[in-house]
């Protein structure tokens, strides 16, 4: 694997290694409206899909009836009023993780715009995809930016510094590349980016916890 992937490989690890191995269930209405929930919904009009994280697979036919589930106990510091973030500042495990990934993703779209359009001047590939990208998380980037603003401001502070840690590794290793290196990369993130994969709507561990979020 080409060592100037690590960017992506962190996303994915944040991703894969997120608590919930949780089955979740999207349902789209006659309307075309999308629901998750833990449980699916009965109604033989309804599409349905189980995500298990970032598996997608369509369930055939009428869903049967579901026992209601008690909802799982809150997390370390997370309140119903703070919808993930406790009247202390402290998200929820589950929230951190969620605007972790989706920040870190922002920022890759933001900050490696420059570094590509010079590895490959005539090759506008990563600015059209990190701009596809942004448009398509535009409402999960809103979200997060919004959590984030509602954490406590040292909880804040550090993750912040984590991604901006991140960011300024992956620079270093990518400045330092010879040039068809650099163009080496910056294909592969406009691919990373394009497909569809880092879509947060396709993470069911990141996108679930920004959904349900209630921004104070």
């Amino acid at each position: 694997m080409n060592k100037l992937q690590p960017i992506f490989v962190i996303i994915a690890a944040l991703i894969c290694c997120a608590a919930s191995a949780q089955q979740m269930y999207k349902t789209v209405g006659p309307d075309g409206k999308v629901t998750f929930s833990d449980r699916p919904q009965n109604g033989d009009k309804l599409k349905v899909s189980v995500m298990k994280g970032s598996v997608l697979r369509a369930v055939e036919g009428p869903v049967p009836a579901q026992p209601k589930i008690a909802p799982p106990p809150k997390a370390n510091g997370a309140d119903a009023s703070g919808g993930g973030i406790s009247a202390a500042g402290v998200p929820s495990p589950e929230l951190q993780h969620a605007v972790l990934v989706v920040a870190l993703m922002s920022e890759v779209a933001a900050k490696f715009e420059p570094v590509c359009s010079n590895a490959a001047p005539l090759s506008k590939k990563f600015v059209t995809a990190a701009n596809g990208w942004k448009q398509r998380n535009s409402s999960f980037i809103e979200k997060q930016r919004r959590a984030m603003a509602d954490m406590a401001p040292a909880r804040r502070t550090a993750l912040q510094g984590e991604v901006a840690a991140k960011i300024h590794e992956v620079m270093a290793e990518v400045l330092g590349q010879s040039a068809s290196g650099r163009v080496q990369w910056c294909d592969k993130a406009s691919l990373d980016m394009s497909g569809g994969t880092n879509d947060v709507v396709n993470n069911v561990d990141v996108a679930m916890p920004l959904i349900t979020y209630k921004s104070k």
